[in-house]
């Protein structure tokens, strides 16, 4: 069961460019938390050594070429602290490693305004976030790693259902549960992979291999 509470402390933006760390302190003054910069990750060890922080939002290339290892360690040592990876440029076995280190919370720099406050809300939760430009990134060649990273079991059968043309009462009684939670279960989905229709969600599930093509057409 995926963690989701609210944590309490600084937010802390770990960054080299001057451009995204003062945009970013601007936008992220709508948490009414404290909001920190920092320039380089010796700066942030020595904060975090001093302060308590909610989340460090960093781009993965401010640790070199050992990153995932650096980043992996950061969170060991300070696992209250939530940590969202938002940079510019990022490939897909880089995700898939910080995935397996339990880092699983990654937005671009080129992504809008709304996503990436999507992101830091998911990141303080506890909750699995990845932007869309990531879910592209990570559907070019195994789009069923999708579900692993931000669907659980019973999203994956409701979505399963869904394309099956069951209704939700249906759902509810092959699953043998309520109908509230199976509507629940219909608007984490929704949420997680921001989509807003059943058409939608549809594509997707086809596009990303949720769902068998054959199966669904039949």
């Amino acid at each position: 069961m995926n963690r989701k509470k609210k944590h309490n402390g600084a937010i802390v933006i770990a960054d080299s460019q001057f451009l995204i760390t003062a945009t970013l302190k601007s936008m992220l003054e709508v948490f009414g938390s404290k909001v920190y910069t920092v320039p380089c990750k010796n700066d942030l060890y020595a904060f975090l050594q001093k302060h308590e922080a909610a989340l460090v939002i960093t781009d993965q290339t401010l640790f070199g070429v050992e990153a995932t290892d650096e980043l992996t360690g950061l969170k060991k040592q300070y696992p209250e602290t939530a940590l969202l990876i938002l940079t510019s440029r990022i490939r897909k076995q880089t995700v898939s490693e910080l995935n397996h280190a339990g880092i699983r919370n990654i937005a671009m720099k080129t992504d809008d305004r709304d996503e990436i406050l999507d992101a830091v809300k998911a990141a303080l939760r506890g909750e699995p976030f990845y932007s869309r430009e990531v879910l592209d990134l990570l559907m070019i060649k195994d789009g069923r790693s999708i579900g692993s990273l931000l669907l659980t079991p019973s999203e994956i059968d409701i979505i399963n259902m869904i394309t099956g043309g069951l209704s939700t009462a249906e759902m509810a009684s092959r699953k043998n549960v309520g109908v509230k939670t199976v509507m629940a279960h219909r608007k984490n989905i929704f949420r997680k992979l921001r989509l807003s229709s059943r058409s939608e969600l549809m594509n997707y599930a086809l596009k990303s291999g949720l769902v068998d093509a054959i199966e669904y057409y039949i």
